[in-house]
């Protein structure tokens, strides 16, 4: 569950295949997220218009978010991703017309990723509320992502935060034991690389619980079996994550 995308102002779908749901490790805490966000991919299978999903970081929000995106295209609709933070600088910078904004507002779905990151820009967060109001007002569907909850985010219009609340509000949960098991083993699997079940217990007790810092490890640890030309041990992981 990867929640990291290159940098890029606007993303038109399918992009990046490796954010799909059938990729996405599934946990207790993200089991309600999950299937809010496929179901809302599905003409007429839910009744809500906009999805705010929210959780820490590193947790999955983006993967979803894309993954919306990769499944309405495939299913013939036209959906659009962008960052609060891009959002927020192209507003700013003074796209605001009719013309400069129909490719934000001409589609089936808009995704929003990060909206936090926009919160201070009230000309942003006008726009925001307009392009809302006109793509549910054509049957299109906006999806949100965030670290916060609509009511915890700061600086945010009450008009806005409103709108947030208006459709399914889906929290991704911290990763449990058996998710954050399966996530080391699939990382390690990827890369063709064999770590013994002490190796991941270790790991789960030593490390953050979020995607990247997994993947980081992972990854460090790989590195160091192919330079000392060793198998994994717990000696050679603790040299390879400088862990005493």
């Amino acid at each position: 569950m990867p929640d990291q995308i290159p940098n890029q102002l606007l993303l038109n779908f399918p992009a990046h295949p490796d954010f799909n749901f059938s990729n996405f490790v599934i946990s207790q805490g993200s089991l309600f997220a999950f299937d809010s966000a496929k179901k809302f991919c599905v003409p007429n299978q839910v009744s809500y218009h906009s999805l705010f999903i929210f959780g820490q970081e590193n947790i999955g929000k983006t993967h979803l978010l894309i993954s919306i995106g990769n499944l309405v295209a495939e299913r013939g609709g036209r959906a659009i991703y962008i960052k609060g933070s891009d959002f927020s600088e192209k507003i700013n910078e003074g796209i605001s017309t009719k013309d400069q904004l129909a490719e934000l507002m001409d589609v089936d779905y808009f995704l929003l990723d990060d909206v936090e990151e926009m919160a201070s820009s009230l000309a942003a967060q006008e726009k925001l509320y307009h392009i809302y109001n006109t793509i549910i007002e054509r049957g299109g569907k906006v999806a949100f992502t965030s670290c916060f909850s609509p009511e915890k985010i700061e600086n945010t219009e009450s008009y806005l935060t409103s709108r947030f609340q208006w459709g399914m509000l889906a929290e991704i949960k911290s990763i449990d034991d058996d998710t954050t098991s399966k996530i080391i083993q699939k990382l390690a699997k990827d890369i063709n690389l064999t770590l013994p079940e002490n190796i991941i217990n270790f790991l789960m007790l030593r490390i953050p619980r979020d995607f990247i810092s997994i993947k980081e490890a992972v990854s460090t640890i790989n590195q160091e079996s192919y330079i000392q030309k060793k198998k994994v041990t717990l000696p050679l992981v603790k040299t390879a994550l400088k862990i005493p």
